[in-house]
């Protein structure tokens, strides 16, 4: 490990630098808990309530990706006229006001304008907000730091969820979900006030991660095939995570099925730590190639068996993954874009990624429903990543800084980011 990786947590700043790494590993774990895993929650109780079918809960659902992916660029610009700290504040109480109104809305009017705001709510804490704070403060082990506070995502599954299904049924629906979301939101509130800052050094990144609209860039064909791998992979990664139950139950029983869940949430978390020693040190091109072909495995192992033990099998090499695919385009926009495109790069492949998995769970749904069989969205999974994985290899000539900003070539100064 050179000295660069190691003054970013340890010298001159490490308490600062730690402080924000737990600050956006709980913003994950809000955004993840609250506006992805428990839109399910959501559709399962409120439909069961009787006051909304589930086909437009459903839409409501994709709505809510779709309009995230609007969001982003008007929370980015947000933080850029008022602070990102202000930003993400808004976010906070957006998702969980807007999660606990859900109960209480009286029509589908209201139900789309709760789901509006968690959207937003969404776009200011997620994936971008994370990726722009951690490019404020690591440079040379921004890989390590970023997987490090995205594992509040994988954590979200097994904690923010089961705390809200348990205060659901002990509560009831509205007094659950503001129980819960209150609860993750007045934690949250505290550790921004505490130590959400600005470095008093920044990195040469630090005005393009803050300023990613400044930034002019093209969305030049390396960008767009950059775009395309991910939203790819993503639509089938989604697919998968959202129909999971689906499409297991009718292959091994529920009792499995809920097993096999459980160890897909358990492996993206493992295989998130597992990749983050070394994420700064490997090319991210075949990383992401290897987990997109990991996935790949994985669905046609589920596809191809309804025995237990490979069906879990499978569903483990898919969630081994999991984590890392949201970690990587991060490293794509280091290394292969100028430091003044990092924030446009990393806004770009969030935005249009989400327009396309946002198609997921429906897609899957519809395949499902129409052949009566989970090999066909499973095998259709499984065909999306092998592309993305295949996609990994193209490419193409462009402007960007690729040249001097390619993994092999980059030399790493001795910043003292974190």
């Amino acid at each position: 490990m050179n000295a660069a990786a190691i003054d970013e947590f340890r010298t001159p700043r490490p308490v600062a630098g730690w402080r924000v790494l737990l600050t956006t590993f709980c913003m994950a774990l809000a955004a993840w808990g609250l506006g992805f895993y428990s839109l399910s929650v959501y559709v399962q109780y409120l439909a069961a309530s009787g006051r909304f079918p589930a086909a437009l809960l459903s839409a409501a659902t994709t709505f809510h990706f779709l309009l995230g992916a609007a969001a982003l660029y008007i929370v980015e610009y947000g933080a850029v006229r008022i602070g990102r700290r202000p930003v993400v504040v808004a976010g906070v109480l957006l998702m969980a006001g807007c999660a606990s109104a859900l109960a209480y809305v009286p029509n589908a009017f209201w139900l789309f304008a709760a789901y509006a705001g968690m959207a937003f709510g969404w776009a200011a804490i997620s994936g971008t907000a994370i990726t722009q704070i951690i490019g404020r403060w690591f440079d040379a082990r921004r890989g390590l730091a970023l997987n490090l506070a995205l594992t509040g995502a994988s954590a979200a599954g097994f904690v923010i969820v089961p705390l809200l299904v348990a205060g659901i049924e002990r509560f009831g629906l509205g007094p659950g979900v503001m129980l819960t979301s209150g609860t993750v939101a007045l934690g949250l509130l505290v550790l921004i006030a505490l130590n959400l800052v600005e470095p008093t050094a920044p990195l040469p990144v630090a005005a393009a991660a803050a300023a990613p609209a400044a930034a002019a860039l093209r969305l030049d064909r390396r960008l767009l095939l950059l775009c395309a791998l991910f939203g790819i992979g993503w639509l089938a990664q989604v697919a998968f995570l959202a129909q999971q139950l689906p499409l297991l139950v009718p292959k091994v029983g529920a009792a499995v099925a809920t097993l096999a869940v459980a160890a897909t949430t358990a492996s993206s978390l493992l295989g998130r730590l597992a990749l983050a020693s070394f994420m700064d040190r490997v090319d991210h091109r075949q990383a992401t190639a290897a987990s997109f072909g990991l996935q790949a495995l994985g669905s046609a192992l589920v596809a191809a068996s309804d025995a237990p033990v490979w069906v879990i099998a499978g569903c483990c090499l898919v969630g081994a993954s999991v984590g890392n695919v949201i970690t990587l385009p991060a490293m794509f926009a280091q290394r292969e874009f100028a430091p003044a495109h990092y924030g446009a790069v990393i806004t770009r492949i969030w935005s249009i990624g989400q327009v396309m998995y946002a198609f997921g769970p429906i897609g899957a749904g519809l395949l499902l429903g129409a052949t009566g069989s989970s090999t066909v969205p499973l095998l259709a999974c499984m065909a999306c990543q092998l592309l993305a994985a295949a996609l990994c290899f193209a490419r193409p000539d462009g402007p960007g800084g690729s040249a001097t900003h390619n993994f092999t070539k980059r030399t790493q100064p001795p910043h003292a980011a974190g």
